[in-house]
Order: C-alpha cells, then structure tokens, then sequence
C-alpha cells in the first residue's frame, strides 16, 4: 500500500517541475516525456500519478490557483466593508494575473488561440472564487450593509461578480482592449453592481 505523505511529496516535486517546463514550452508542445526528465522521474513513475499531460496541467493550474486563495482569506475580513473587500479580492486577482502573465507567457499565448481544456479548469477554479465572494456578500448582509438576499441571489450576484471581473481581466491581459488603471475600472463595476443593494 502506498505512503499518502511520499505520494503528496512525489507529486508535488512532478508539479515543480511541470512548472518549469510549462513556462519554457507553453502547453502545446509541453509533454509527458519533458516532464518525467525535468523531475528526475521515470515515465513510469510519472504515469502512476498522472495518466496524461492534461491531468498533470491540471493539478499545475489547481497549484498555481492556492497563493491567490490563500491570500484572499488572510486579507478578507466580515470587519471590512463590502467595497474594501471586492476591492481586495479584484486587486489580488489583478497582482496574481499580472505574475501569471510575466512567467507563463507561452501558455498565455496558447491561451490566446483557445483551448477548450484549459477552459474547463478554469471553471472549476472559478467555484473557489465564487465562494470567497459568496462570503463577502453574506458579511456584508450580517452587517447591515446590503439588503438581505436568499441564497439563490446570492450565488448569482457572487457569479456575476467573478464573471466580470474575470472577463475584464482578458479585455485589459489577453485581448489588451483597453489600458489604464484596471483595479479603478473594476472597482466602479463592483460599486455599480452592488449599489442599488445598499441599505440606506
């Protein structure tokens, strides 16, 4: 029977490498072999883990997602108002991106012409998000800041937010739409969508 511990610590050091190799071949023309040689595994060890590049690009993209969540729950608090934390929330997303651009730029590109898989984790991901400002609306109800909402809107809302926060990123990083002070746009949309929510 295997180790739990030396098998979270075999596949940690996979994802280190993958990390390398994803950042100097992008995703396309990243693959298993270039993995298992970057780790210092064999192709055995490597497919024991993970049955394909996807799955490991997969844990990659889980890995990389941690610091901005982990960061957002340190920061966000049910003490700060809803605008401080929606602000907190975009501007980490906006640091994490901007680090994301500056080390992955290969797999941005690949990003750029489209892949339905990367796509699909980036859904998955996008739940952790959801959470997290679930959380900020539901404080800010506790506090008498905003409406009361059933749990029906307040997924909704916590979606909507996340959806444009996320979309206003690719405009600003990836399709480069618009220039400026990203965090100042995203934060007039935040105050515009919670608004009329406000108790007065």
């Amino acid at each position: 029977m295997s180790n739990p511990s030396k098998d979270e610590f075999v596949k940690n050091q996979i994802i280190e490498a993958a990390k390398t190799v994803f950042k100097t071949y992008g995703y396309n023309k990243a693959n298993m072999g270039l993995i298992a040689e970057a780790s210092g595994k064999g192709r055995s060890t490597l497919y024991y883990y993970y049955k394909n590049k996807e799955d490991v690009f997969k844990a990659f993209m889980f890995d990389f997602h941690k610091p901005l969540i982990t960061n957002c729950e340190l920061k966000l608090s049910d003490k700060n108002t809803i605008d401080k934390n929606l602000s907190i929330y975009a501007k980490e997303n906006i640091i994490h991106l901007e680090n994301a651009l500056e080390t992955y730029k290969i797999i941005l590109n690949d990003l750029k012409q489209g892949e339905d898989f990367i796509s699909s984790i980036a859904v998955k991901l996008r739940e952790q998000d959801i959470d997290i400002i679930k959380d900020c609306l539901t404080w800010a109800i506790q506090n008498k800041e905003i409406e009361t909402l059933d749990k029906e809107h307040i997924n909704f809302l916590a979606t909507v937010i996340v959806n444009t926060i996320d979309n206003t990123k690719k405009e600003f990083f990836i399709y480069e739409t618009f220039k400026g002070d990203i965090l100042t746009k995203i934060n007039w949309i935040n105050n515009l969508l919670i608004k009329s929510l406000k108790t007065k």
